[in-house]
Formats: C-alpha cells, structure tokens, sequence
C-alpha cells in the first residue's frame, strides 16, 4: 500500500438547524464583531436571517456584506476586503455558495496581507506570508466544495481567465453544513452544482494521486449523489436527499483536496475565464466526454464507478463497464435537463484555442489519469460542442 498523507483541518458542524446560532464558534476566535459575506439572494432569505439574529442575540455584533458575485472578480473582491477591513471585523461567516466562501476567502487573507488578490493568484508575485482572520463558512448549496478547500478560485477581467489563490491557510477554520439551507436552491443549481461534486469525487478517485482514505470519501459520495441527485433536484422539499447531497458534496471535497483533479477541472476553469459559464453547468458539459478520453488511463477504476451510478454491469467485460460510467452521465444530464452540448451555453469554436491552452496551464492537469496534449483538449471540445 502506498504511504499518503491526509489532510482536514477543517471542523466539520453537520445536521439539520446546526447553522442558527454560530455564536459559540465566534467567541471560540474571540470575535465579537462578525462580517456575514453573502449574496443579495442568499441575504434576503429566513435562514440567513435566522444566522444574523443568532449572532445578534447572543452578543456578536454581525455586520452584513451581501454584495459578493458569481466567478468573484478581482476588483470586487478588493473593495470587499478594504469593507472588512475598515469595518474592523475580527472574524467573517460566509453564508452562500461557492463564490461567497471563495470571496470570503480571499478577503479574509487580504485583511492581514497587503496588495491586491491579482497578486496572489497563481504565478502571482506574492505569497501569503500572515494568517488570514478567521473563517466558518456556511454552504447553500451541495457542490462546491469550498468549506473545506484551500483554494478560492478568481476571475481577472483584465486577462479573462480564472485563476485560484492557494495556500493551507485558507482553508476555513469550520464548515457548517446546515441541509436546510439547501431547500431553496432552485432544481438548475442543485442539478449543477451536485454534477460539480461528482466530478470532484470522479476526478479524485481516478487521479494519479488517489489514495485509500480519498478513494473512500469519493466512492461514498459518489454513490450517495447517484442515489440522491434527481431526487434533490425535482423534490427540493425532500431533507433527506438534500442531507444525503451536502454530505456527498462535503465527502466529495475532502477526496479532492486530498486525491486531486484533473482535465475536467483544467478545461472548465479556462473555459469559465473565457466564455464566462458558470462552473457546475462547465464541469457537467465536460465530465462525460473528459471521462471517454480517460478511460484508458484507469480503466478499472471507471468500471467500479458505473454500478455507483446504477448501472448494471455484471455481464460485461472491463472495457464495456468502463464505458457504462460515460453513458451513465449522459443520462444524468439529461435527466437533470442540464446543457448538454456547449454551444448551448454560447461557448463558440473561436474560443477552443484558448480554453485549451489555459486547460494546458492547470496546475493539476498532471494528476489526470491520461496524459493530454493541447490536441487532444481540442479534440475533447469538438465532441462536447
């Protein structure tokens, strides 16, 4: 067996109704005076509300910042940053999706690290030399990931790509998963954002960096989402499949963190800087037809996936198991009613250069099971188109 290491510094808080009083994880940092970073929907619902008011009454001043967006952009995220700043918090609860928890993220870092998060990101010329202010972050949604990640993931207009700012120390000191929260998300972003977790746990079990404790968060997610993900989407009243969600999304990225990623991620990312579509609805395009081209690389692997997904392969040879995984998430997506080409999400042949070239630069790009040339990406993007 190989030797691995593996990391979750996270604390986890997991159950129905756990989000309504965080009071005693802000005294637990000695903050009194709280940012709640979110989005103008997430801010006018009764759960955020609920998060506000339990603060309140139990003597944690909590000052709201609901102006986050999705794919944060740099310039947003450092006026985010001097608001906290200025405003003199002492802790921040991110109360959204991802790119509230990754918006929160970067501006908690930005509070006691100096420039802009341009100079952060990814080949950047700074590195984050002092502790970020405390983070508990409290997800909306089962995707992605980003309670229990290093990453906050940044768009820079100015050169269309999204980039990420990584480092240990951004990964939130706790992670709330109240499934609750999740009952408004309406059917098209539980649907992305659960085929979002799926392929972090795909990507993980398949990665040249898998390793047991990984390869067992990702199966279990793997299968609770294969059991649970249309239910979530066209019951969203139904608690139970939103438990079952936020747990394979939260088993999901810890495999990731852990495991790895790889060309799905690589391709979407460029293809979210360049053609602006949104990560889920990206990495769900992807996944199937990125999976096609894998499966030479790890072909058992894809074999063991496919009956998780509930497919029948008993009777099959390897090579045809295998490639019951691929039609498996066909059909979910379409299912789902998900984009299922990318010429429905305005992605145009003019763009693939790019995407594929920015795909290339991924920094996990060499954990994918098969190594891919700017070609093969191409390649990979005329099927899906």
């Amino acid at each position: 067996m190989k030797a691995f290491t593996f990391n979750m510094p996270a604390k986890i808080y997991f159950g129905a109704g756990v989000s309504k009083d965080l009071s005693e994880l802000a005294r637990r940092f000695n903050a009194d005076k709280v940012m709640l970073v979110t989005d103008r929907v997430i801010g006018n619902t009764k759960g955020f509300a609920a998060i506000a008011e339990g603060l309140e009454k139990n003597g944690i001043q909590a000052i709201v910042y609901d102006d986050t967006s999705p794919e944060p952009p740099v310039e947003a995220v450092d006026r985010a940053a001097d608001v906290m700043r200025t405003g003199g918090c002492q802790m921040a609860v991110a109360v959204g999706g991802g790119s509230a928890i990754d918006s929160a993220k970067a501006m908690c870092m930005l509070c006691t690290n100096e420039g802009s998060v341009r100079d952060y990101l990814f080949g950047g010329s700074r590195t984050i030399e002092n502790r970020p202010l405390p983070l508990v972050c409290v997800p909306t949604t089962a995707g992605s990931g980003s309670e229990v990640t290093a990453s906050s993931v940044i768009s820079d207009p100015e050169r269309g790509i999204k980039l990420s700012v990584t480092h240990e120390w951004l990964i939130p000191l706790a992670a709330v998963i109240d499934p609750v929260l999740h009952m408004d998300m309406p059917p098209v972003i539980t649907a992305s954002t659960g085929m979002d977790a799926l392929t972090h746990a795909i990507e993980a079990y398949v990665s040249k960096n898998a390793e047991p404790l990984s390869d067992a968060l990702a199966l279990a997610a793997i299968r609770l989402i294969g059991q649970n993900i249309r239910t979530a989407t066209y019951r969203p009243d139904c608690l139970e499949a939103r438990s079952a969600m936020a747990l394979a999304s939260l088993m999901a990225a810890a495999a990731f963190v852990n495991g790895g990623l790889g060309a799905v991620h690589g391709i979407s990312q460029a293809m979210g800087g360049i053609a602006h579509v949104s990560h889920g609805i990206g990495n769900a395009l992807l996944l199937p037809f990125v999976c096609e081209a894998n499966l030479p690389g790890n072909m058992e692997r894809y074999a063991q996936i496919a009956p998780l997904l509930g497919e029948r392969t008993e009777e099959l040879s390897l090579h045809q198991a295998a490639r019951c995984c691929v039609d498996a998430i066909h059909r979910m997506i379409k299912e789902l009613g998900l984009p299922a080409a990318l010429h429905e999400v305005k992605v145009t042949r003019e763009m693939f250069p790019d995407i594929a070239k920015g795909g290339m630069e991924y920094r996990l790009m060499p954990l994918n099971p098969v190594p891919l040339s700017e070609k093969e990406i191409l390649d990979i993007l005329e099927k899906a188109y």
